[in-house]
């Protein structure tokens, strides 16, 4: 027997279809964990049939799976499978599948965190807590949650105007740490969800700071610096590298909210006053950083294979101050300010001695030769920039590079 539940989280169609003996129990179950999405049970499904929709088909062996497979011709991508082995089991990691896919979906439409938020009813205004896996992202949400309204513990949502889609997933709760996760629906663990007609934008961006130790912290907010920021924030953050002038975006957004905050805390019980503060009275003015001006450039598009050192095919660079970071895939890595000037230098592709020589007419003294090497491997490493063998008689042509600054006057 089958039965399948429908979800649309973020506006994201997705059908999930229960192949197995006790189906409707197991779809029951998903429905509760899921209510704040408000879920429907649906009958005699044909998967891949809602072209716009995504199929997790759920059973024990892949059976059905490869069937479905094997008669289709179309939309497969949107076709995926869960092995089941228990309810316990099925339902922790049936949040991870669709959380996946909606993430997969939304990537380079949105600006998505790996972090809680929260919003105030009555200023509609929002703040994100960004934090890794297993740091009490979720323990504060599930606090907070009871007296601001909750918005989700897992992935925040940004739209271009900075309003924040919810995405109201069950609370992955540790009761047994020997056991999955427990799934439990929002509502059912008494947050206060918001309704259809509410509208939260976000105007915070914290950085969760919990000091696990037996030394009490009394709880503080602390401006973070953009180059931190950036390090911190886009190490939790899903598909910035997918997403057109991403870090560029994160980097108005973080001036936009007046810097980047740290919450330095040992409960978050005593850190609601300042969250409730920020969320309705804005920040104290030691907190408001001003806009912060980054260096931006961008590879060469089509970099040419030489003899030649060239900036590595994606690759970018944001320079504020003394501090530069490089970015290649979706990893962003601060370097030393002189392996930053190497990768500036080469807006068109230099021979190594000609770089060398360009660097130490700027630097205005004679650079050891084992010290530019060793900037080189470690560039080399990180993927940012590449060195090829030119044929004969070729010439290198490069697309022109981008560079400019970015800031916000917001």
């Amino acid at each position: 027997m089958s039965v399948a539940v429908a979800l649309s989280p973020a506006g994201v169609p997705v059908i999930v279809v229960v192949r197995v003996d006790h189906a409707q129990e197991l779809a029951q179950t998903i429905c509760e964990a899921w209510e704040s999405l408000n879920p429907q049970v649906l009958h005699d499904v044909t998967p891949l049939e809602d072209e716009s929709a995504y199929y997790i088909i759920l059973e024990e062996d892949n059976e059905y799976y490869r069937q479905v497979l094997a008669e289709s011709t179309e939309n497969t991508g949107r076709l995926l499978f869960l092995r089941y082995s228990s309810d316990e089991q099925v339902m922790e990691s049936l949040v991870s599948q669709i959380t996946i896919t909606m993430i997969m979906t939304l990537v380079g439409k949105y600006q998505m965190f790996h972090a809680a938020a929260l919003g105030d009813p009555e200023t509609g205004r929002a703040l994100a807590l960004v934090a890794e896996s297993g740091t009490g992202k979720t323990t504060a949400s599930r606090f907070l949650g009871q007296h601001l309204t909750y918005l989700t513990d897992e992935t925040v949502i940004v739209d271009a105007d900075y309003s924040v889609v919810p995405y109201l997933k069950p609370l992955s709760v540790i009761v047994d740490p020997a056991r999955p996760k427990e799934q439990i629906s929002p509502a059912r663990a008494d947050l206060k969800i918001p309704s259809s007609e509410q509208s939260f934008t976000l105007t915070q961006l914290v950085i969760l700071a919990r000091d696990k130790s037996e030394n009490h912290v009394v709880p503080r907010l602390v401006p973070v610096d953009m180059v931190d920021a950036l390090l911190t924030i886009t190490g939790q953050t899903s598909g910035v590298a997918a997403t057109e002038h991403g870090v560029e975006k994160l980097i108005e957004l973080i001036n936009d909210c007046g810097g980047a905050l740290r919450l330095e805390y040992s409960e978050i019980e005593e850190a609601l006053p300042l969250v409730q503060g920020l969320l309705r009275g804005g920040r104290a003015a030691e907190l408001v950083q001003p806009p912060v001006e980054v260096e931006v450039a961008y590879a060469q598009r089509d970099p040419a294979a030489a003899h030649l050192l060239w900036r590595g095919p994606g690759s970018s660079a944001y320079r504020v101050d003394e501090r530069v970071l490089l970015m290649r895939g979706d990893k962003l890595s601060e370097v030393s300010f002189f392996a930053g000037d190497i990768w500036f230098e080469l807006e068109k592709p230099l021979e190594t001695a000609k770089l060398r020589q360009r660097l130490e007419e700027l630097y205005d003294t004679e650079i050891p030769a084992e010290a530019f090497e060793y900037n080189i491997t470690e560039l080399m490493n990180l993927g940012v920039i590449g060195r090829g063998v030119l044929d004969s008689g070729e010439e290198v042509t490069q697309a022109p590079a981008e560079s400019h600054a970015a800031s916000s006057q917001s």
